[in-house]
């Protein structure tokens, strides 16, 4: 290894240059974040609420990027050179028993004593996971493939055999628990979400808990890195069995940036597929590619615009926008560069920089520079940009908003409280009838609960009609396909058909039905907000501009990654093309459809129970929150008024003078 002498700190400095715009956010939303606790200690109590439930959005808000790619595109080695900590991850982990693994910079929701911490699969997790085979043996066992399901099962059982046998005693116990530590360290790593080979004894302990680890979650403190950042790195796509499908799936679902990271080996090939159905479930200004290992390329120059013209392609046969940034480098040359052991480079990989070198008209680089260029060539601060540009714009945008939006509802409420706390001498009294004002803020509630309950159950109804439309659609189609082929080829020919238009048909039909949810809501909160402040104007006396509300903000809809996941036919290799011939009878006959309609049932379900209906819970939660908040509002209005008390007179007017 080098010794890099003062150039060590350099390479740190470049390092995080990537992200100064992100600390440059975090200034802004600390000011917030100062600005509402000043502001709180002078509060009346009817805003305190609000206050904290603006506080904690504050403290919770970690954008969170999540990492896939096939198994050896070097995700693990990337996320560790994105955070500068080269050997925190193992790079080389069995892909079935890989771990979802949270990597938290700075955290400011770390749990007490604790810097690692390993959730494990419960008790009705596991016994799915290894009896059924995962879910590519649950879709042996669909296709009637009796013989295959079983080899899956029987391979599956012998993990779980070798697992309680490792564990002993210790295994039922350790069943829907954690386990925690308070500091990372690599053998615990490594117990964890690394598979070892038991008959080495030097890697016996490596991997012991792996197979029944759900996920895992580091809290690291970088210091001069942007904190409430966590970088998700996830299962290789490719998995022999789908073990863990659904848990990347709801990894990607709860990220607001997905990096897709490619090997530039595989790039010039057609991007695997189950990456392109990823793709195209998220929102494409959120997706980045990352086209890892160009250390490896014997001519980097010239193939990475073959390999780009290529990606380009693919992406635009499968009906994903422009937006998609496509980004080229090497996490090996990156960690060369941060732990100083670049002059062990492999010769190819000398070989691929110094092309790349000589293209910058560098001839022969100096020594003493070498990390600047290695880190300049791994493309990881250009991704750092990347990365921070899509933070800023989409989660940190959102919460900026969000949040000036909150403090100006607050103090403009502390402002007309106010108002009514101190009197207007200059206009006549008014008579105020409180049980007539609280009966009507009732009525209001229950009004808007209904308004909403009906236009939510109403949306349902039309989502649940498209999504059973498009299936039957697709199903009609899938077997007018089906019986063509066996006119045009016969029998002995295999078939195969694309599932893009269903999944293309339902993502529309789901994301209308959002975009109509969202727009009832709105609907919801404007008329509620209208009667609040014709109340308050007619009852309370107020004055219109004295009762101004801006409408809270709505939740965002997580993409429906359900609709990526595998269906049998998406798989088109080896003996899953079998299931596609149709021996003597040379027809389509019923289990066909009947098994196309079974594999596409859970797609219909899931886009409703799992997100349709969450997001109607999270709207609602909105909407009563906002109720909640100017029945405090009028409350205290009707307070102040009602019983003309001034013992906090003198605080209200303290917090007017903070609010200005």
């Amino acid at each position: 290894m080098n010794d890099l002498r003062g150039g060590a700190t350099l390479i740190r400095g470049q390092h995080r240059a990537g992200f100064r715009d992100l600390d440059e956010f975090w200034q802004r939303l600390n000011g917030l974040d100062a600005e509402i606790r000043a502001l709180a200690p002078h509060a009346p109590g009817f805003v305190q609420d609000t206050i904290n439930r603006t506080l904690d959005r504050i403290v919770a808000f970690e954008p969170s990027i999540s990492v896939i790619g096939q198994v050896k595109a070097g995700k693990s080695s990337l996320l560790n050179a994105m955070i500068g900590e080269t050997g925190l991850l193992p790079s080389d982990v069995n892909p079935w028993t890989s771990v979802i693994t949270g990597v938290h910079i700075n955290s400011r929701n770390r749990p007490p004593k604790t810097r690692a911490l390993f959730r494990f699969f419960d008790a009705a997790e596991w016994d799915r996971l290894v009896e059924t085979g995962g879910r590519l043996g649950e879709m042996a066992q669909r296709s009637g493939f009796e013989t295959e399901a079983g080899e899956i099962r029987k391979q599956v059982m012998e993990m779980r055999r070798t697992t309680e046998e490792r564990l002993g005693e210790e295994f039922t116990g350790l069943l829907g628990t954690s386990h925690a530590f308070p500091e990372i360290e690599k053998q615990v790593i490594d117990r964890y979400i690394c598979y070892g080979d038991p008959e080495d004894d030097a890697m016996a302990q490596d991997g012991v808990y792996a197979d029944l680890t759900k996920s895992a979650d580091l809290y690291i403190d970088l210091p001069g890195y942007p904190k409430g950042l966590c970088l998700r790195d996830t299962p290789g796509v490719n998995d022999t069995f789908m073990m863990r499908e659904q848990i990347t799936l709801n990894a990607i679902s709860e990220s607001r940036v997905c990096l897709v990271v490619l090997s530039a080996h595989q790039a010039l090939s057609t991007m695997d597929m189950a990456l392109m159905r990823i793709i195209c479930s998220v929102e494409a200004r959120e997706v980045l590619i990352f086209v890892n290992r160009i250390d490896e390329l014997a001519d980097p120059v010239n193939e990475l615009q073959d390999i780009h013209a290529n990606i380009q392609k693919t992406l635009r046969n499968a009906g994903v926008g422009a937006d998609v940034e496509v980004l080229f480098g090497s996490a090996y040359w990156a960690n060369c560069a941060l732990d100083g052991s670049w002059d062990g480079m492999s010769p190819g990989s000398r070989a691929a920089l110094d092309r790349i070198l000589a293209e910058a008209g560098i001839a022969a680089a100096d020594p003493a520079d070498m990390p600047q260029f290695l880190l300049s060539a791994s493309g990881i601060e250009e991704l750092h940009r990347a990365i921070v540009k899509r933070v800023i714009e989409g989660p940190g945008a959102a919460i900026m908003r969000d949040l000036e939006t909150e403090l100006e509802n607050i103090t403009r409420m502390i402002e007309t409280v106010t108002t009514a706390a101190s009197g207007q001498p200059d206009k006549p009294a008014i008579e105020i009838d409180t049980e007539t004002v609280r009966a009507t803020l009732a009525q209001i509630r229950k009004a808007a609960e209904d308004q909403f309950d009906a236009a939510a159950v109403e949306s349902r109804e039309a989502l649940t009609g498209r999504l059973q439309k498009s299936q039957d659609a697709f199903i009609d189609s899938a077997m007018e396909a089906l019986g063509s082929h066996l006119s045009a080829f016969g029998e002995k020919q295999g078939w195969s058909y694309g599932v893009t238009s269903l999944r293309m048909m339902m993502r529309t039909a789901f994301f209308s039905a959002s975009a109509t949810l969202k727009r009832d809501t709105n609907d919801c909160l404007g008329t509620a907000l209208a009667s609040y402040q014709s109340l308050m104007c007619d009852k309370l006396g107020m004055q219109p501009e004295d009762v101004e509300m801006e409408l809270p903000p709505s939740p965002r809809q997580k993409p429906p990654t359900a609709l990526a996941k595998t269906l049998t036919l998406d798989l088109q290799s080896g003996g899953w093309r079998r299931f596609w011939r149709f021996g003597r009878s040379g027809r389509p006959d019923k289990r066909h459809e009947t098994l196309i309609r079974a594999e596409t049932d859970p797609m219909v379900d899931e886009l409703l129970t799992d997100y349709f209906d969450p997001s109607v819970a999270e709207h609602r939660e909105v909407l009563a929150g906002f109720l909640d908040d100017q029945e405090n509002f009028v409350n205290a209005v009707l307070d102040y008024v009602d019983t003309g008390e001034s013992e906090q007179d003198g605080g209200v007017t303290e917090v007017r003078e903070n609010v200005a």
